[in-house]
C-alpha cells in the first residue's frame, strides 16, 4: 500500500497548489509530470542511504573484545538494564537455520564488577549488586551453539540502574541530543527545542521516527521510537493520588502524524508485561502549535519497587515525517485538584541572536559596524505554571565572550514600569511573551568594540538569560530557570540556527528554463568569498546523482552572476555525521581550471544560490530553518524567466534556507568525498558520552597523527588539545561532535562520533 502525505506545500508558476505527496520517486514523476512550469517545495527530513546500507550490518564491535569471539563474525550487541540489587533473565533467540540451540557459554572476555551471571536452561540469569547513584557497567561476550555445531556470538552490555523515588520529573531542560540516563534508559528521541512551537519549557523529547544514530527505522509501518523510563520506587505512591502527567504536541514545526501513527503510553506489569494504557492521535490533538496537557492515574497494581513506563509512536519507517513531541514529563503523588499546575516558572525558549539581522557573520564584516549589527531587543518567553500569580526576581540578562569569558553586559532581564510598559515580575498563570530593548546599550557596544579592536579575529557571543524563584523545590524544574545562546562571529554569514526543520528544493516544469534560488545577504566592507556551505539532507536514494551549479549575484539577481561553478552533486556530510543536520562546504574553483578562486564582494548587498542542472521529481535538497521565519524575505526564486520573493509566492513559506557564504583571505577546505563511494573508516571513542575528555586507539599502528580536528554538526570547528591518545573536551559545549584524524605515515582518515554531556 502507498501512503500518501498532505503536508507537502508545492508551488508553480501557474499558482499555488497543494498537492498530495507520495513518498515514491516514480509517483512523484507523475505528480510532476501535469506541471507546466518550474516551481519549489517543502518536504520531510527523510533518510539516508549510506546510513540506510551500514544499519543493516551489524553495529561495531569494541576492538577490545574482538579477540573472545570465536565464530568469525562480528556479535550483536544487546543492552541489558538490570534495577539496582535486582534480577533479570535474557533468553536469547534461536539464530541457526534448521538447527537447536544446544548450549550457551560465557567466554569471560572482561571481569565484571556489578553483576553476576548463570547459565540455565539456554537462559541468562543476571544478579546486580548496588548501583549507587550512578549507571554502573558491565560486559559479557555469549557464544550460542547450534545442534550442528553452527556457532553465533553475543556482546551483551548490562547497566545496572538506580531505582528513582518519587517524585519522577524531567522536563528535557538541558541540550541533548539524547535523554538524560539518569531519568531514561534509551535514547532515540531526539532532546530539541527548534521542532515545537509554544513549549511549555524550553527543551522537548521528539519522536522524530529516526534512530539514535541519525538513520530512519525502514521496514514496514509500526512501532518506531521509544522513551523508557528508569526503574521507579512506586512504594510510597498514595492509592488514588498517584499521577502520571504531561503535555503532547503533534507536529510542531514538523510534520503532523497521520491518525493512525499513534503516541501510545504503556506501563510494565510486576510480572514483566508492558501494557498499553491509552494511546492518542492527531485527530485528537488538530492544533499543531498548542501543547496538550495529559493526566493518568496509577492503579494500586503498578505500585511496585522498580515500575517502568514508556512511551512509542507509530509510524511508516521512512524517516521524520510525522513527529510527536512530548515535554514535562512528572510522575508523583498530587495533593491539588488542579494538576495542571505546578510550583514552577519555566523559560520556553532560548535567546535569539545577537545580531540583528543574521545568526552568524563574518569577524571583518562585524569591525567597525558593530553598532548597526547588534540586536539593542531581546525576545524573552516564559510559562508560568503556578496556580496563581508568583514572582520571577531577581533576574538578570548576561552576554560574554564565550572564548575568554569576558563579560560585555550584565543588567536585569525582567522590568517593571516605567521601563516597560507592563509587569513582567509578577506573572500571571500561563505564557508570556516579552520584547525588551537593552537598557545599558551604549556600555554594552562601548564593550564589544573594546573587543573587536583587540587582536581577535573571531568572537562567540553568549547569551545568558536567569531568574530566581524561592517557591520551586523539585531539582529537575529549577533548571529550566537559565537558558544560554551562543553567535558565532567568525568567517561566513547564516539566517539559521543550525537545524533544519524541513527540506528545500527547486524543481523543473516540462519543457521550462533552469529554476535558480538566491539569498540575499549585505557586505559593509569589500571582501573576498571564497566558499558557499549548504545543508545538504539526504532524502530520498539517488540524491547523490542530481546536479546542481552555485551560484554568486551581485546587488541584482537580473545582472550576470559573478560566478557560476562547473555542474555540481552533493557532497552529504552526513555520512560520516551520522546526522540529519550537518553543512558541506564548497570552494569556489574556476568551471574552466578547476583551481580555488576567489570572488571580490564589494559593499552592497550581494547573493548567493544555486540553480537546478538535473531534471526529475525534485531538486537538490537543503536544510530549511522554520524558526526564522523572517528570513523568507531575503529568499528569492526565479523560474528561469523572472525573480520573486518565496513570501509573495506562497506567505506560508517562511523560514531560512541554509546557505552561507564564506569570507576569506585564503582557500577554504572543502568536504571531502572520496569516503562516499564505501564506507567511511570510523575510529573507536570512549567514554563516550564524556565530560572532560575522550580517548581513541590505534595511532601507534597507522603512524602517528598528523591532524585532529573536532566539528560540531552545525559544521563548526573546534580547537581542542590532545596528549597521546586523549583529547580534552572541557571547554566544549554540550552536543554531538566529530572528531576527525589523519594519520602520518598511511595519510589515512578516520572519523568518530561523540557526545559532549551537560553536566548541570
Amino acid at each position: 500500500m502507498v501512503k500518501f502525505r498532505q503536508n507537502k506545500i508545492k508551488w508553480t508558476g501557474i499558482g499555488l497548489l497543494t498537492l498530495t505527496a507520495p513518498l515514491f520517486v516514480f509517483i512523484l514523476c507523475f505528480t510532476i509530470s501535469i506541471q507546466a512550469q518550474s516551481g519549489f517545495e517543502l518536504t520531510p527530513l527523510t533518510y539516508n542511504e549510506k546510513l540506510q546500507e551500514k544499519a543493516s550490518k551489524k553495529t561495531q564491535l569494541p576492538g577490545q573484545f574482538g579477540d573472545h569471539f570465536r565464530s568469525g563474525e562480528e556479535p550483536e550487541i544487546i543492552h541489558i538494564n538490570i534495577s539496582s540489587n535486582g534480577t533479570t533473565q535474557f533468553c536469547p533467540e534461536n539464530p541457526f537455520l534448521g538447527e537447536l540451540l544446544d548450549s550457551i557459554a560465557d567466554l569471560s572476555c572482561s571481569s565484571p564488577q556489578n553483576t553476576t551471571i548463570e547459565i540455565a536452561d539456554n537462559c541468562l540469569i543476571f544478579e546486580a549488586g548496588p548501583s549507587g547513584a550512578t549507571v554502573q557497567s558491565d560486559t559479557f561476550c555469549i557464544m550460542l551453539t547450534g545442534s550442528e555445531g553452527s556457532e553465533a556470538d553475543l556482546l551483551l552490555l548490562v547497566n545496572v540502574r538506580p531505582i528513582r523515588s518519587l517524585p519522577f520529573v524531567d522536563d528535557f531542560s538541558y541540550s541533548g541530543p539524547f535523554p538524560h540516563p539518569d531519568y531514561w534508559i534509551d535514547r532515540f528521541v531526539f532532546v530539541n527545542n527548534t521542532l515545537v512551537i509554544n513549549p511549555v519549557s524550553v527543551g522537548t523529547a521528539t519522536f522524530d521516527g529516526i534512530d539514535d544514530t541519525g538513520r530512519p527505522y525502514g521496514g514496514d509501518f509500526g512501532r518506531a521510537d521509544h522513551l523508557t523510563s528508569a526503574f521507579i520506587d512506586m512504594t510510597s505512591a498514595i492509592p488514588g493520588q498517584c499521577f502520571l502527567t504531561f503535555y503532547i504536541q503533534a507536529g510542531g514545526y514538523s510534520y503532523v502524524p497521520d491518525n493512525a501513527e499513534l503516541l501510545i503510553l504503556e506501563f510494565k506489569t510486576e510480572d514483566g508485561d508492558w501494557e498499553e494504557i491509552t494511546s492518542y492521535s492527531s485527530a485528537d490533538h488538530p492544533d499543531n502549535e498548542r501543547f496538550y496537557f495529559k493526566s493518568i492515574q496509577l492503579e494500586e497494581r503498578f505500585f511496585y519497587e522498580d515500575f517502568k513506563f514508556r512511551f512509542v509512536n507509530l509510524a511508516d519507517g521512512t524517516g521524520m515525517n510525522s513527529n510527536w513531541h512530548l515535554n514535562y514529563v512528572k510522575l508523583a503523588n498530587e495533593f491539588q485538584a488542579d494538576l495542571i499546575f505546578e510550583n514552577d516558572i519555566a523559560f520556553t525558549r532560548p535567546p535569539s541572536s545577537a545580531l540583528e539581522r543574521y545568526t552568524a557573520m563574518p569577524f571583518r564584516q562585524f569591525v567597525g559596524h558593530e553598532r548597526e549589527e547588534l540586536a539593542t531587543e531581546i525576545q524573552i518567553g516564559l510559562h508560568n505554571h503556578f496556580n496563581g500569580t508568583r514572582q520571577a526576581d531577581p533576574s538578570n540578562l548576561r552576554i560574554i565572550e564565550a572564548s575568554t569569558g569576558q563579560q560585555l553586559l550584565s543588567e536585569t532581564l525582567l522590568e517593571v514600569p516605567p521601563v516597560v510598559d507592563e509587569n513582567q515580575r509578577d506573572l500571571d498563570p500561563g505564557f508570556h511573551f516579552f520584547t525588551n530593548n537593552i537598557q545599558n546599550e551604549e556600555p554594552y557596544k562601548n564593550n564589544v568594540e573594546a573587543m573587536t579592536g583587540s587582536l581577535m579575529d573571531k568572537m562567540i557571543i553568549r547569551t545568558e538569560y536567569s531568574f530566581q524563584q524561592n517557591e520551586e523545590q523539585i531539582p529537575e524544574l529549577i533548571r529550566n530557570n537559565q537558558v544560554s545562546g551562543e553567535t558565532v562571529i567568525s568567517d561566513y554569514y547564516a539566517y539559521d540556527d543550525g537545524s533544519a526543520e524541513r527540506a528545500f528544493n527547486v524543481f523543473f516544469g516540462t519543457g521550462s528554463s533552469a529554476p535558480a534560488l538566491g539569498v540575499q545577504y549585505h557586505s559593509n566592507t569589500g571582501d573576498t568569498l571564497r566558499g558557499i556551505a549548504v545543508n545538504l539532507p539526504r532524502i530520498s536514494p539517488g540524491d547523490r546523482n542530481k546536479r546542481f551549479r552555485l551560484m554568486v549575484w551581485g546587488a541584482s539577481l537580473d545582472d550576470e552572476p559573478l560566478f557560476e561553478s562547473e555542474n555540481l552533486g552533493p557532497r552529504f556530510v552526513d555520512v560520516f555525521h551520522d546526522s540529519i543536520q550537518g553543512f558541506s562546504t564548497y570552494a569556489l574553483r574556476s568551471p574552466v581550471t578547476g583551481n580555488d578562486t576567489a570572488i571580490y564582494i564589494p559593499a552592497g548587498d550581494f547573493h548567493v544560490g544555486w540553480k537546478q542542472i538535473s531534471r526529475g521529481a525534485s531538486g537538490v535538497y537543503v536544510g530549511f530553518d522554520s524558526n526564522n521565519p523572517d528570513n523568507a524575505d531575503h529568499v528569492f526564486f526565479s523560474d528561469g524567466a523572472i525573480w520573486r520573493r518565496i513570501g509573495d509566492i506562497n506567505p506560508g513559506v517562511r523560514g531560512a534556507v541554509m546557505i552561507r557564504p564564506i569570507f576569506s583571505d585564503e582557500p577554504v577546505v572543502q568536504t571531502n568525498v572520496f569516503e562516499l563511494d564505501g564506507a567511511p573508516k570510523t575510529i573507536r571513542l570512549y567514554p563516550n558520552p564524556a565530560n572532560d575528555e575522550i580517548h581513541f586507539g590505534d595511532s601507534d599502528a597507522l603512524g602517528g597523527i598528523d591532524k585532529l580536528v573536532v566539528y560540531s554538526m552545525d559544521g563548526k570547528m573546534y580547537p581542542v588539545s590532545y596528549h597521546d591518545n586523549r583529547v580534552d573536551i572541557t571547554h566544549l559545549p554540550p552536543g554531538s561532535y566529530i572528531l576527525a584524524i589523519r594519520y602520518k605515515n598511511s595519510n589515512e582518515l578516520r572519523y568518530g562520533q561523540f557526545i559532549k554531556q551537560d553536566v548541570r
